[in-house]
């Protein structure tokens, strides 16, 4: 009579484990979140663009920095510098995070999870100082950023709980 051995625990396979681990396609709500990235990306750039015309022509940046002259105010060369290195600032975050999410890097949630407030932070100092020239406040344009920043606030709370929670995230940023 032959005594039976015991079964023993067999390794784990490397391969089934290296399988689990891979990433999962962008599909789902992440086909939004990378559309939505492609095109602040491409707004960010546009919007630097516009911020770097007045230090690109002198006539303007003469215009409203030098005092007495017509379109003068005294916020206008801080306000000016202000957005350009916030938009240069928003612009390099945006491209970080672009380049995180389509690496399926394991830090691109928790990244967005501090770039979406920062970005918004910047977008509404941005919008107050400029509100302080009178020219700027009274134009049709301010009032259009208002309504942004309203949807803008609403969405960094539904994104940034998304991000934390989903599943589908966890299971697509594993690299």
């Amino acid at each position: 009579m032959q005594a039976e051995l015991p079964e023993l625990p067999s390794a784990p396979d490397p391969t089934a484990e290296a399988v689990s681990k891979q990433p999962r396609r962008i599909g789902g709500v992440l086909i939004f979140v990378a559309i939505g990235l492609i095109i602040s990306l491409i707004q960010n750039l546009g919007i630097l663009q516009a911020n770097l015309a007045p230090f690109r022509q002198v006539e303007a940046w003469e215009r409203v920095t030098t005092p007495g002259s017509f379109a003068y105010h005294p916020n206008w060369k801080s306000v000016l510098l202000f957005e350009l290195i916030s938009s240069s600032a928003i612009l390099g975050l945006n491209v970080v995070v672009v380049a995180l999410f389509f690496r399926k890097q394991k830090q691109f949630p928790k990244v967005t999870v501090v770039v979406i407030p920062v970005i918004f932070v910047l977008m509404l100092f941005g919008y107050y100082f400029s509100g302080l020239i009178p020219a700027v406040a009274e134009s049709p344009d301010y009032s259009k950023q208002q309504s942004a920043l309203l949807i803008r606030f609403v969405a960094l709370h539904v994104w940034i709980p998304y991000f934390l929670v989903s599943e589908r995230v966890r299971e697509t940023f594993v690299r």
